[in-house]
């Protein structure tokens, strides 16, 4: 049959589709949905319900009975500071606890030869003595840096249980299994000894410890590098591996000193807190801005470490005080922090202790952060 445009009922467009909108108008009247239409509704009833259980739950596991809460870091607000030397703060403030952290990492490191407490006197002890004594202190300083020290009243509470003199038995697995590791050790539970024992392997076919970690080289930097190298281990990860050397060096059981932070591109915390203030994730970048700030504000390479991951952290279980202590207590030196913020153009408020023309610890250390001539290799 042929419709009133002349054509074929069954292919006339405009008949067709008058068809189809009837069709749907029909529907919509009747109440009919399509089975697309109820697989859509049975979808979003679905997700609604879930989304009800999940609220529920939240808020049944939140204290106060009031749903998930997140909290953000707080940070200084943005004062119109800049510096070209640490381009990713924009805060004066927040640049001055930079310095401040960087100080105190700065006078700890001194404090660790001169009256550091628990393990580290030992090591003091041992390492004026003969060849064997400066063995054992070695020994001692990658088992504190191994276990890390813990924060709170009894810092050095795990690595006294756990430690073993060179030619002991390790302890066994049930004791490093319930072993409490500090903010910065290496150890993990599930490893046994296994980190432990890779050390002394290591060490014996080099002969010793102190011939393996005190590689040859024509400068300080460098043997650093080649000693960081030498203590690639399984477990042994960077901060402990930095925190061995920058210790063996201070307490002249190697002569070593290091000229960079030798950041991974891991989480390594002092790695992001690096990135964050320096604004840059090239590791050579990083590497480069780093030596030039340090040598701009007289701080050594070594205190940055500490320095930096103290300055990016807050409050926590694990660090109470909201920086990390390492087992030992030091406060910044308000002088340095004053040279080293007027180096960067800002106001402490604070007048320093000593005269201009007085040495400090400070000005020694300061000339630890210079690079060698060359990148090491």
């Amino acid at each position: 049959m042929f419709c009133r445009h002349g054509r074929a009922e069954d292919r006339c467009v405009v008949c067709l589709r008058e068809k189809r909108q009837k069709a749907a108008a029909q529907k919509k009247v009747s109440g009919k949905v399509t089975s697309s239409r109820r697989t859509t509704s049975a979808h979003a009833a679905s997700r609604s319900a879930a989304s009800s259980a999940l609220g529920t739950r939240r808020k049944a596991a939140s204290p106060s009975g009031g749903g998930v809460r997140v909290k953000k870091l707080s940070r200084h607000a943005g004062d119109g500071w800049s510096h070209e030397l640490l381009p990713g703060v924009h805060s004066s403030q927040d640049a001055l606890d930079l310095l401040r952290e960087l100080s105190r990492a700065r006078v700890r490191l001194d404090r660790l030869t001169a009256d550091a407490p628990g393990p580290y006197a030992t090591v003091r002890a041992l390492a004026g003595g003969e060849d064997a004594d400066r063995e054992e202190a070695a020994w001692l300083l990658f088992q504190i840096a191994y276990y890390g020290v813990l924060e709170g009243s009894e810092p050095f509470r795990e690595i006294e249980r756990l430690c073993v003199r060179w030619h002991e038995d390790l302890p066994p697995v049930e004791a490093l299994r319930e072993a409490a590791v500090g903010p910065r050790g290496a150890h993990a539970h599930d490893r046994g000894a296994v980190t432990l024992q890779a050390y002394r392997d290591r060490a014996a076919k080099a002969g010793a410890q102190l011939a393996m970690l005190t590689p040859a080289g024509t400068d300080a930097a460098r043997r650093f590098d080649a000693a960081y190298r030498a203590l690639a281990l399984p477990g042994l990860g960077r901060p402990a591996r930095f925190e061995l050397l920058v210790s063996l060096g201070r307490f002249g059981l190697a002569d070593i000193a290091p000229w960079s932070l030798l950041l991974d591109a891991g989480r390594d915390p002092v790695s992001v807190a690096a990135k964050r203030a320096f604004l840059t994730d090239d590791a050579v970048l990083l590497q480069r801005r780093i030596g030039a700030f340090a040598r701009e504000v007289g701080l050594p390479i070594a205190a940055f470490d500490l320095g930096l991951l103290n300055w990016d952290m807050r409050p926590s279980p694990t660090a109470p005080l909201g920086h990390l202590q390492a087992g030992v207590p030091a406060e910044p030196d308000p002088a340095e922090v004053t040279r080293a913020a007027r180096a960067l153009g800002l106001a402490t408020g604070e007048e320093p202790a000593t005269g201009e023309g007085e040495a400090t610890g400070a000005d020694e250390a300061a000339g630890e952060s210079a690079a060698p001539a060359g990148d090491p290799a």
